[in-house]
């Protein structure tokens, strides 16, 4: 379901208008073929034309390939298709968390609204910080990339202006991603009670916030199989450290609230059981100075019941998430790091 047909479906006005980005992916999703099969044709269709310019402006020879010239396509493009199916990932979670929340329709359907629809000054003004940044890099590295790379004149402009355009565009997933986290802590901050024995609802927020860190991942090891080991300067791995960090962070801390509570509710459930215990060992007790042995079976059938219950309380998981989501994410977040290490030793060797 797409954020379009959301704002169609809705009775009420839309609480702010769509960014120009959600407008040109829904019109994407509209397509009679697959979203992400057209943003692979488009990204092919750029990295085709920058060889070609490539080519003629004589960087390259004819026919040759560059993994460079894929770094600004990408960021142009796979941004769009992780944000396309992150919203689609992010409706199907709140539609199983819905169960725990106490909303009437049409406030689901802003939900749906926000998670899936990014407001247009917010985009604009992210576009803007992001663009500026590419200046200033643009500005830093033009002497490492531009000048010593040898880049025509042709090839320069192509490449600056496609620069321009990813850093603009496609820098929006940061923006829609801390936005989706955003609203992931709001949402669950909305449950009045956690059941520790229905944690399926409890668990679907953990999809978003995982592929949140994933995709962040995946966009830098993506440019670390494109970008050259020696432009990755003391700048490029501060950015990744960073970027590392902001992917456990966004994992993890949308939901430490609902960590807490859960081991609150727990730590409840204990407290009470123990009550039990005492009242009940007090009974037992009670039969047995009285030598009343039919209360006592029963009191001792009681005492070994509760002591499964301990044992199943201490055992149910506080952290929601599955460990195969767990597994997945920290993969993910091993993989550019030991992607770079490969990428260092290989250098060494052969400079060595």
């Amino acid at each position: 379901m797409t954020s379009d047909a959301i704002r169609q479906t809705g009775s009420g006005t839309i609480p702010y208008r769509p960014s120009f980005l959600d407008r040109f992916m829904d019109s994407v999703e509209r397509l009679p073929v697959p979203y992400w099969l057209t943003y692979l044709g488009l990204f092919l269709v750029e990295v085709a034309l920058l060889h070609i310019l490539a080519w003629v402006d004589g960087w390259i020879p004819f026919y040759t390939f560059k993994p460079i010239i894929l770094v600004f396509p990408i960021w142009l493009w796979v941004p769009m298709t992780i944000m396309t199916y992150l919203d689609s990932v992010s409706l199907k979670a709140l539609s199983i968390f819905n169960s725990l929340l106490d909303i009437d329709e049409e406030e689901l359907k802003r939900l749906k609204y926000e998670f899936t629809t990014m407001p247009n000054r917010g985009v604009i003004l992210s576009g803007v910080f992001w663009g500026i940044n590419y200046l200033i890099l643009t500005y830093l590295g033009y002497e490492t990339f531009y000048v010593s790379y040898g880049l025509g004149s042709l090839l320069s402009a192509a490449v600056f202006f496609t620069g321009l355009v990813s850093y603009l565009t496609g820098s929006a997933i940061y923006y829609h991603s801390f936005r989706q986290l955003s609203l992931v802590n709001r949402t669950v901050k909305m449950v009045r009670q956690f059941n520790l024995f229905r944690l399926d609802p409890v668990y679907a927020f953990s999809r978003v916030t995982s592929l949140i860190g994933v995709s962040w991942m995946l966009m830098l090891t993506l440019t670390l199989l494109t970008l050259p080991i020696q432009l990755a300067t003391g700048l490029g791995l501060a950015i990744m450290a960073v970027q590392v960090v902001l992917a456990i962070a966004a994992f993890v801390l949308p939901l430490w609230f609902v960590h807490r509570r859960l081991v609150s509710e727990k730590r409840r459930l204990i407290a009470e059981l123990d009550q039990r215990v005492e009242s009940t060992l007090e009974r037992l007790h009670h039969g047995l100075d009285k030598n009343e042995l039919e209360d006592v079976d029963h009191f001792s059938n009681a005492m070994m019941g509760m002591g499964a219950e301990r044992e199943v309380l201490v055992n149910i998981p506080t952290w929601p998430w599955r460990s195969d989501t767990l597994a997945g994410f920290l993969s993910a977040v091993v993989l550019p790091i030991v992607l770079y290490l490969i990428q260092l030793l290989i250098e060494k060797l052969m400079s060595g």
